[in-house]
């Protein structure tokens, strides 16, 4: 446009002696889109096209005569000057071009109204006319193309905030792998700074097991089948170790349809893929445990119904046996079949005897296949005493007691079990099942003999083990000693268990929260670093439903009368396990009372606290007594 109107003023300062040359040329300029006016040298308006009138009448109407034939296009624009700094700039580019430098003049310049926004370019030459240089000023509408420009830096600005803040990372891929650009996610993912990422190749940090197949879905690509594919696969990082990632690849095409460049969306699955691992070795595992326990069902089950027993006899040796398996069960599911302990295998089998029962010993975590065989032991020997030994009249009573002897490198179980107060103790006319059992099957599983002591003053039974066949010792530590919740119990056992003999702190991360999530009575405390206090993220449902509304610091009277935050606190300093009794008292006689466990955590894995994790289980009512 601008150079069709420079030529045709050039033809005009150069043909104007010929009338007939004149008038055509005045045609051309009447019909140009472009707003034209020619001024002489002074600045005075000497002519104009049809597109400059239009636009005069639509915006100052046909009595605006300050921009139409015989005005001063100088003395407007100077006029201007004061209040629009784009007419400033105009006069100087005209005056330029009407002094002969440079030759020509432009510039763009927004030119708004109340109901619509406008962009001008502007551009003046030079033209010889008779009584020396004027110039043509031309102004061409450019809103159309200063709309998309500005549309697509906002599209642009857009892009980049998406690209640079996404929570997956992104990436443009040359035809040939070469990585083009990378967001920072993707630089996290992979492991890899942007300088030595960009000197690789996608194929280049594929994990080898997976390059050909991703080759083979690129080629496909490549060939105009599809635009795009996605694939699970695995990325090696800088450090050499595999990442797991979900990679959506798109082609962004060419004119001639051959591939510009890909994109790829790359989202990091690893923690997907080893809960995927996990939940297949849970399966095999449960599958391999369940084989197990029908076998050992069927052992029951053929001892139990064999012999010269009557079928009553074996039916009820068969369902207690039986019993105690399942409650063994129920012990090793309740701490994720990581093991059970021996004291609370012993109380369960014994509860019904009460204060005729002395038990006492550290505490010992069973694997899973001692807990199930000590189980059906203690079983037998407890059905036996029942039936024939010191718990089968009132005066008897038995003492279980267990510790840990031999040198330090290989500490062993001694067990005893002694009954006293019942009749004599004599050794079985025939050798059944519940003798093998104690015996033969407890000696085979354990890697020792069991001693039967039959005597006048009742009967005894002993292991001396090695400690590596049953388990691991617990050191019970004074909080432990005093809890006696079994939710609060596990926790703690899970927590000690996690820490091990290490200094520092279970990882918050590594923790297996399913157990205790369930319950509904977990609460747990962010210690923010510099901080005097503790930062309540999530408060026990089972807590606040059990009040009725929310929790309150002024509601918790301990036994120490600590407020709710500074116990948190105060487990945050100590950066050990604390353990309290609440009393929730409302001023109506009838208080309630929870036990409560707070055990620290680290979210790092240091020695630093990060957050404190407390469980409370409801006791009960506590109310005074009535005198």
């Amino acid at each position: 446009m601008m150079s069709s109107i420079g030529s045709t003023t050039d033809a005009l300062a150069t043909r104007a002696d010929d009338p007939a040359i004149m008038d055509l040329y005045r045609g051309i300029v009447e019909t140009l889109p472009a707003h034209l006016a020619v001024i002489d040298r002074t600045g005075r308006i000497i002519l104009v096209n049809k597109a400059w009138r239009d636009y005069a009448a639509g915006n100052g109407g046909p009595a605006d005569a300050a921009i139409m034939v015989g005005a001063n296009y100088l003395a407007v624009c100077r006029a201007a000057t004061d209040t629009d700094i784009h007419a400033a700039q105009a006069l100087a580019g005209i005056e330029t071009v009407l002094a002969g430098d440079p030759p020509q003049f432009s510039m763009e310049y927004p030119c708004h109204s109340p109901r619509e926004q406008s962009w001008f370019l502007m551009t003046v030459s030079p033209i010889g006319l008779g009584s020396g240089t004027g110039a043509v000023i031309a102004h061409v509408n450019i809103t159309l193309g200063k709309e998309a420009e500005q549309a697509l830096r906002a599209s642009e600005i857009r892009f980049r905030a998406m690209f640079e803040n996404a929570a997956v990372g992104i990436a443009e891929i040359a035809p040939d792998g070469r990585w083009l650009r990378v967001n920072d996610r993707l630089k996290r993912i992979i492991g890899y700074p942007v300088e030595d990422l960009l000197a690789t190749t996608y194929r280049g940090i594929t994990h080898p097991d997976d390059v050909d197949a991703d080759a083979t879905q690129m080629e496909i690509m490549r060939s105009g089948a599809v635009d795009s594919f996605c694939v699970e696969k695995r990325f090696l990082r800088k450090d050499g170790s595999a990442v797991w990632v979900n990679v959506t690849l798109s082609s962004v095409r060419a004119a001639d349809g051959t591939v510009a460049y890909f994109v790829a969306v790359i989202e990091d699955i690893t923690e997907r893929k080893q809960a995927e691992e996990r939940q297949r070795t849970l399966l095999q595992e449960l599958a391999h445990r369940g084989k197990i326990l029908l076998a050992v069902i069927q052992s029951i089950a053929s001892r139990s119904l064999s012999g010269n027993q009557t079928l009553a006899e074996g039916r009820d040796a068969f369902n207690g046996r039986l019993q105690s398996l399942a409650q063994t069960y129920g012990a090793l599911t309740h701490e994720a079949f990581e093991g059970a302990l021996l004291e609370g295998l012993l109380r369960t089998e014994l509860a019904a005897f009460g204060g005729r029962v002395h038990i006492s010993g550290p505490g010992l975590m069973l694997t899973v296949k001692a807990a199930q065989t000590f189980a059906l032991v203690v079983h037998e020997l407890a059905t036996n005493a029942a039936k024939y030994g010191a718990l089968s009249n009132p005066a008897g009573h038995l003492t279980v007691t267990w510790h840990i002897g031999g040198p330090p490198a290989e500490p062993r179980l001694v067990f005893d079990w002694i009954e006293q107060g019942g009749p004599p103790a004599e050794p079985p006319r025939r050798r059944g099942f519940g003798t093998t059992l104690v015996s033969t099957v407890a000696g085979g599983d354990f890697g020792c003999e069991p001693e039967l002591i039959y005597g006048p003053d009742g009967f005894r039974y002993r292991l001396d083990a090695p400690l590596s066949r049953l388990g691991s010792v617990q050191v019970e530590s004074p909080v432990r000693r005093r809890l006696k919740s079994a939710p609060l119990c596990s926790l703690y056992d899970a927590w000690a268990r996690q820490r091990g003999a290490a200094e520092f702190l279970p990882q918050l991360g590594d923790f297996d929260w399913s157990r205790f999530a369930a319950t509904g009575a977990l609460t747990v405390a962010v210690v923010e670093a510099g901080a005097s206090s503790v930062r309540f993220v999530q408060v026990g449902r089972a807590l606040v439903n059990e009040l009725g509304r929310p929790l309150h610091d002024k509601d918790v009277g301990a036994e120490d009368e600590t407020g709710l935050a500074e116990a948190y606190w105060r487990c945050a300093r100590q950066g050990e396990p604390t353990h309290e009794l609440l009393r929730f008292d409302f001023g109506d006689g009838d208080p309630l009372t929870f036990e409560r466990l707070l055990v620290p955590f680290s979210a790092t894995g240091s020695r630093s606290v990060t957050h404190v994790v407390g469980m409370a289980v409801y006791q009960g009512h506590t109310r005074p007594p009535v005198m």
